[in-house]
């Protein structure tokens, strides 16, 4: 009898780790213009976007599209929210030997929970809407000189909508394919009508905000050295 037991308690725990098991999903997201129009500019007549430029797929947590433009001369900011769909891509990917600048195709995987039948999903479908991070730096944004910003436009075809969105949990449906050709919502940058998208320049913070961080680390460096100079000193024998 408790032999039956153990097999029966060890399917149950085999069968509820199948079912958290999580599962890869995976966008795919494609750059490639046509013949003579490289889709990716540093500029809005400028040259393409040089190869090994990163580019960020996810979204910005808990910021709306009004507060990403806000907050475009702020990468440091930015970054802190974005949640990125794995690892993302770079200018060049998927074009050959050399690789083209301006241009790229490729698929970048996370990881999502599978349907299930056994137990309720332990996380709720995660619908946000997908957006691409571009720019002129194979590090960090906050290295870049230049940036562009966009999502899919609300007025766009059903299907591109959809696939704009952060593949959800425990449906079985979880492959997206996206594209710079699809009716997309400039956030920072732009686009021209032969449907090249181009960056622009990262400015610099206004003057008044320079100021009030130099007030602050001035008011931080005057505290610490009035409490340095009140700070008792051991008697001297």
């Amino acid at each position: 009898m408790k032999i039956f037991v153990r097999i029966f308690c060890i399917f149950t725990v085999f069968f509820a780790l199948a079912a958290h098991a999580l599962g890869a999903a995976t966008i795919n997201v494609e750059g490639i213009g046509g013949i003579d129009t490289p889709p990716l500019l540093l500029a809005i007549s400028g040259p393409p976007v040089p190869v090994g430029s990163r580019v960020m797929v996810g979204y910005f947590a808990g910021l709306t599209d009004s507060e990403i433009i806000a907050d475009q001369t702020n990468p440091v900011f930015l970054e802190s929210t974005f949640i990125a769909f794995g690892p993302g891509g770079a200018v060049g990917d998927g074009t050959g030997e050399p690789p083209a600048a301006g241009r790229f195709t490729f698929s970048t995987r996370a990881f999502v929970e599978p349907p299930t039948t056994f137990t309720a999903p332990t996380s709720p479908n995660n619908n946000q809407q997908i957006y691409i991070w571009t720019f002129d730096s194979n590090n960090l944004p906050t290295d870049a000189a230049n940036q562009a910003i966009f999502t899919i436009a609300a007025n766009a075809p059903a299907q591109q909508v959809e696939n704009w969105k952060w593949p959800t949990t425990d449906d079985g449906s979880t492959d997206r394919s996206i594209s710079l050709e699809d009716s997309l919502s400039m956030l920072v940058g732009g686009s021209n009508p032969n449907g090249t998208v181009f960056m622009v320049a990262i400015a610099e913070p206004e003057p008044w905000a320079l100021f009030g961080f130099g007030m602050v680390g001035l008011l931080v460096l005057r505290r610490v050295a009035a409490s340095g100079s009140t700070r008792r000193r051991p008697n001297v024998a």
